[in-house]
C-alpha cells in the first residue's frame, strides 16, 4: 500500500509568510505631491497666517483668551470657518481694503470658534 502525502503546491512548506507592508493595514494612505508643494505661494501662505494671528489675537481680545500658538489656531480656524459663513449666507462686510476683508472674516470666524469652543468645552 502506497503511502499518501499532502500536497505541498508552490513548495512554501517552512517558510513564513513575508508581513504586508504597514500602508496594507492602515486605514488611510497619505501621499505628497511635489509638485504642487513647489507651486504654493509662501507668500500667501505667510500672509495667512498672519491675518489668522492677528485675527486669533482680535477674537481673544473680544471674547477673552490668550497665547500665540492659541490666536494662530483660532484665526486660521477661524478664516475658514468665517469665509464659509459669510459665503454661505450671502453677507458682504461692505470693506474694499482685500487684507482688512479678511481679518475681518477671520475675525468674526475665531470668534465663533472660541464661543463653540467654550460651550462644547
Amino acid at each position: 500500500m502506497a503511502k499518501t502525502s499532502k500536497s505541498n503546491p508552490g513548495g512554501t512548506r517552512g517558510r513564513r509568510k513575508a508581513p504586508e507592508p504597514p500602508s496594507a493595514w492602515l486605514p488611510i494612505r497619505i501621499s505628497v505631491d511635489r509638485e504642487a508643494l513647489n507651486a504654493l505661494d509662501k507668500r500667501a501662505i505667510a500672509a495667512q497666517v498672519g491675518v489668522g494671528v492677528v485675527a486669533g489675537w482680535l477674537a481673544s481680545w473680544l471674547v477673552g483668551g490668550s497665547g500665540l500658538l492659541h490666536y494662530v489656531v483660532t484665526g486660521l480656524a477661524g478664516s475658514l470657518v468665517g469665509g464659509f459663513l459669510l459665503e454661505r449666507f450671502g453677507i458682504d462686510l461692505g470693506i474694499r481694503n482685500q487684507t482688512a476683508s479678511r481679518i475681518a472674516t477671520a475675525t468674526i470666524g475665531a470668534m465663533i470658534v472660541v464661543v463653540l469652543a467654550r460651550i462644547i468645552g
